[in-house]
């Protein structure tokens, strides 16, 4: 049988890169394999997936109906999924046989769950985190976000744009963050 997993990091953790990696592994003994994403992901260049999954695609039924034959399907971005767009992941590994590598953040900038990532943590029979250091060498496992440079904590969680950036931060110096916005956002600054 084959089995969902899900590959969890922070921002510039490699996940993209990795998934590639796994990708040209498979077909180098020529294993049919598909990297998806979201059709919503933020990535600079979407060009480079095999597929784009649309908001309420039903990925159950398109991957039976369309890519029945493949051994490997790996889903960048996986957090930007719907809940039950995971649920039918896992429908098609135990269905059709079909491996699935899902890679993500698991929490967003104010350290909230993605609804999907949550989900993958409950189901997936693999769970794997990718780990990654913060600027002060300790271990990163939060995203800030800074727009036009400086760090926010305020906004819709998905949100796109050239002067949005991500940091990945450990709990010490995100909190410390949080602090310091705390503090401008009280004196009227922000």
């Amino acid at each position: 049988m084959s089995r969902l997993c899900f590959q969890y990091g922070t921002v510039h953790t490699g996940k993209t890169r990795y998934a590639y990696s796994i990708k040209n592994r498979f077909m180098k003994y020529h294993l049919p394999t598909m990297i998806m994403a979201p059709k919503n992901t933020y990535q600079d260049d979407i060009s480079n997936y095999d597929y784009l999954i649309e908001k309420e695609e039903n990925l159950f039924l398109t991957i039976k109906k369309q890519f029945h034959s493949l051994r490997l399907i790996i889903i960048d971005d996986a957090h930007l999924l719907s809940e039950v767009q995971i649920d039918q992941l896992l429908q098609v590994a135990i269905s059709l046989n079909v491996a699935i590598i899902c890679f993500g953040l698991r929490t967003d900038f104010r350290t909230n769950g993605f609804a999907s990532a949550k989900r993958l943590l409950e189901i997936a029979q693999v769970l794997k985190e990718i780990p990654s250091t913060c600027p002060c060498g300790e271990k990163a496992l939060f995203n800030a976000r800074k727009e036009n440079g400086k760090i926010t904590f305020s906004g819709t969680q998905i949100k796109q744009g050239q002067i949005i950036t991500y940091e990945a931060l450990c709990p010490k110096c995100y909190y410390h963050k949080v602090m310091q916005y705390k503090k401008l956002k009280e004196s009227g600054i922000l």
